[in-house]
């Protein structure tokens, strides 16, 4: 190899190399002038378009938690016939427990409270110091509304208000009036702060008469507080409106509602256009002039404002109980790109500059010879020490010592990879390339001291996924989860793979319980967007088990009781848990009911409930529904809720089923003998996707009917709709048995589920049992336009019964009646009862 053949080729690399990088640097330039405008309205659109996303996220549930609150109390309060005219103290201690135990996390409470028929009121108000002040008015204050500094009835008052009426407060009004659950008009409080406060209504209700109004005050500044660190995070001006054009919320900080301003009289809400923000003024101008708010879609447009160009989008938020507001956002343009194009130019001249340095450098660079031989020892011995990143020799201008250069290169490279490999397998899983368990317990335990927070993360009924959209998908969304779960963190953390569908992560800063319950939020809110594999959109729930201060300089014992509170948090309504000690022991009684649930099943000790199906029309019972209860020769009748979850995570929910399909079929035939039930009943039974998914159900099927001699055209199987796994052939393949055998299908909790209409039209079905809450929602006054008129609608068409579920009133039954739906059932008619005790009055119940 001749030094002339070297520098040939160092030249023939690079002057290409030099060519390619001046036109590259034309043509970007070109491009770049050309394209500007296009690459700030997607910039624009996209920032714009995540901001308000998550404005909407955030405003959802701030809305939805304090209103879900409000719903709850008032079906508490009338279902347990806690008010009493003149005298509130029974409510007063129910709201006292529920505002400390259930709702003290949620910042945008203000106020729980109940005001009565006969002019009673009594409330809790959240103090800054996490203390609860009482507002009491009845016989104990003498008609008085009494706010004392405390949480009881004491002599320490706080402020004393005559002839207070809470019927006439907007609060209470429009409710007693519509009966129904609503938002108030945003007003201001009554008491001695007069905070601007939106409250959420609920009435209550007690055998059918009003007895009162639950209401949930929700302070207005805390969302302007959200939106005020938005726009200091990202310098988007963000204001929200309602329908009339009046500030609900803003970021820019000052009043919504006037107290005395020239233009409006005290306590009126101010119109956008009266705001003191130029922006948000500009854009209610605009408003004006185009009738943005009348419209349903969200709008994009650019203004100049003060002599600079903002990019807006105005986007509806519609809300189930009466609120449509309009959510705005504005971005200038310094703010959305800053002085980019002229650092980027900038940035280009000295790019050039550096790389005409860096290749003159280079040329000069190439014409020494190095001592290649000695390179390669020095490299040689950092290897021997264990350094498997020091650099390699470089070749030089002569062949033997060149061909010994990279034969040890060659040598390295082989014995780097061959380590890095081993090590690669044992610390880091090498599907989502994260750490392994093993690499999460070697990398902390090396850590000086183990004192911060972990976090377990598992993805509920991950098995149920896996076997619907098949493993070689599952391990696509497990690499979809990982990234999405480092989207959550940042700073210092260690995100870990421990198991075929948990994450585990460590944060070795120290954190408060509010900052980790925070923490945990953010990744429950990061699977709340569908993961889209291979163009096939999958709901994806998690749950998040916290262990803090755990032992020091064992991850292994972290990890441990990290999996006892992931456990733990499958089974709360929340999804996270901390983790605490007694947990261990929940955990040995968890698997202490798995045992007594499989000693109930070899006894027979599931039974069968039954709950009457109605003609509304004529009131003829057509029918019942079987509904699986445990009588325990100890315990007595044990609740669904004690036992059903934990049949499920351990798979015995389906031998549950089977032998309630069994009695109930036998319960069947039994009635039909003795005359209670007529050849053409109907009895619906519950049906497990975890039985459907066998491949052996049918043949379990047909020998049930064997065996109880019932005619398969008087069963009908019920399957929960937000269970029903798309596309999964078991699955599919069982219903259309299930219909060969003249066995009935039906689809239960309809609406609530996530199958499309063209999916569900692929289903073997012949009835559709329309979701208690869709009942509980109809007005007499939107009747036609509710959820329920529609799913009448849509399968007039479609041959199948539609069954009502949870239907409580009179009103409720004449209202479906009126859509033409033909079946129901709910208390209305009975509760679930044995078969012994099934009420013989049920003929007509017209």
């Amino acid at each position: 190899m001749s030094a002339t053949t070297q520098i040939t080729l160092r030249t023939a690399v690079v002057m290409p190399f030099v060519m390619i990088f001046i036109i590259t640097i034309g043509v970007i330039v070109t491009v770049q002038k050309n394209s500007y405008e296009e690459m700030v309205r997607d910039v624009s659109d996209k920032q714009l378009t995540a901001l308000t996303d998550n404005v909407n996220l955030v405003l959802h549930s701030f809305l939805n938690d304090p209103f879900q609150a409000s719903l709850n109390l008032s079906h508490s309060i009338g279902f347990n016939h806690l008010y009493t005219p003149n005298d509130t103290s029974n409510i007063e201690q129910y709201l006292r427990t529920s505002f400390k135990n259930l709702y003290h996390n949620l910042p945008q409470l203000d106020v729980i409270g109940f005001g009565g028929e006969s002019a009673e009121y009594v409330g809790f108000r959240k103090e800054p110091n996490n203390d609860y002040t009482l507002m009491v008015q009845d016989n104990r204050t003498q008609g008085k509304l009494v706010i004392y500094r405390g949480q009881t009835i004491s002599q320490d008052i706080r402020s004393v208000f005559e002839q207070y009426d809470p019927r006439v407060r907007p609060w209470y009004a429009p409710v007693a009036k519509s009966l129904t659950p609503m938002w108030s008009s945003i007003y201001a409080n009554a008491d001695e702060r007069q905070e601007i406060t939106l409250s959420a209504l609920t009435p209550v209700f007690y055998a059918d008469a009003f007895q009162g109004v639950v209401v949930t005050d929700i302070k207005i500044d805390t969302f302007n507080t959200f939106l005020k660190n938005q726009q200091e995070q990202t310098n988007a001006v963000i204001y929200i409106v309602d329908d009339k054009s009046r500030i609900v919320a803003q970021s820019t900080g000052g009043k919504i509602v006037s107290w005395g301003t020239p233009q409006s009289e005290k306590g009126d809400r101010l119109l956008a256009t009266e705001s003191a923000n130029p922006v948000i003024k500009a854009n209610a101008d605009y408003f004006s002039s185009h009738d943005f708010h009348l419209q349903n879609e969200p709008q994009r447009y650019q203004l100049d404002i003060e002599g600079e160009r903002y990019f807006n989008h105005f986007t509806p938020y519609i809300d189930e109980y009466g609120l449509q507001w309009y959510i705005g956002v504005a971005i200038s343009d310094t703010h959305l790109l800053g002085k980019l194009p002229e650092s980027q130019r900038n940035s280009w001249i000295i790019g050039i500059i550096a790389s005409f340095l860096g290749i003159g450098l280079g040329l000069v660079a190439f014409n020494h010879i190095v001592a290649p031989i000695t390179s390669t020892v020095s490299a040689a011995k950092r290897l021997a020490k264990g350094d498997w990143d020091s650099h390699m020799p470089k070749p030089g201008n002569i062949y033997e010592t060149t061909m010994l250069v990279y034969a040890f290169n060659e040598m390295a490279n082989n014995l780097k990879v061959s380590f890095r490999a081993l090590r690669s397998q044992l610390l880091y899983d090498s599907l989502t390339k994260l750490y392994s368990r093993e690499g999460l317990i070697d990398t902390c335990d090396k850590l000086p001291i183990l004192n911060g927070s972990l976090m377990l993360v598992g993805i509920n009924k991950f098995r149920d996924i896996n076997d619907s959209i098949g493993h070689y998908q599952g391990d696509q969304l497990l690499v979809a989860i990982s990234q999405r779960l480092k989207s959550v963190f940042s700073g210092d953390y260690y995100l870990a793979r421990i198991g075929g569908d948990e994450f585990a992560i460590y944060m070795p800063a120290e954190q408060s319980d509010e900052t980790s319950l925070e923490t945990a939020n953010r990744v429950l809110k990061a699977f709340a967007a569908p993961f889209v594999i291979e163009q096939e959109s999958v709901v994806v729930s998690a749950s998040v088990g916290i262990v803090e201060n755990g032992p020091d300089e064992n991850m292994t014992l972290w990890l441990r009781n990290g999996s006892i509170a992931l456990s733990n948090a499958k089974q709360d309504v929340t999804n996270i848990s901390h983790y605490r000690p007694e947990m261990a022991d929940i955990s040995r009684n968890r698997t202490l009911m798995q045992a007594k649930i499989k000693d109930a099943l070899e006894h027979n000790e599931f039974v069968p409930f039954y709950q009457p199906l109605v003609d509304l029309k004529t009131g003829e019972v057509v029918g019942a529904e079987a509904l699986a209860r445990w009588l325990s020769p100890s315990a007595g009748l044990v609740s669904p809720m004690d036992f059903i979850p934990i049949a499920e995570e351990s798979g015995l929910i389906g031998a549950i089923g089977e032998q309630i399909l069994l009695q109930a079929c036998n319960d069947t035939v039994k009635g039909m003998k003795e005359g209670k039930w007529n050849s053409a009943f109907h009895m619906h039974v519950n049906l497990s996707v975890n039985q459907l998914s066998q491949p052996d159900f049918i043949s379990t099927l047909q020998r049930v009917l064997q065996q109880s001699t019932l005619n398969a055209n008087n069963l009908t199987l019920e399957i929960t709709e937000s269970r029903i796994v798309d596309n999964d052939r078991v699955t599919i393949q069982n219903m259309q048995a299930i219909r060969d055998l003249g066995v009935h299908i039906a689809i239960d909790d309809f609406g609530t589920g996530y199958s499309s209409l063209a999916y569900l039209h692929k289903l073997p079905f012949n009835c559709l049992k329309i979701d208690r809450t869709f009942v509980n929602n109809l007005n007499p006054e939107d009747l036609d336009t509710s959820i329920v008129a529609a799913i009448v609608n849509m399968t007039k068409g479609m041959k199948v019964s539609l069954i009502a579920e949870g239907i409580e009133t009179d009103e409720q039954a004449k209202m479906l009646a009126k859509l033409n739906c033909p079946l129901g059932q709910g208390f209305l008619y009975s509760r679930p009862v044995p078969f012994e005790e099934w009420p013989t009055n049920l003929v007509s119940m017209k």
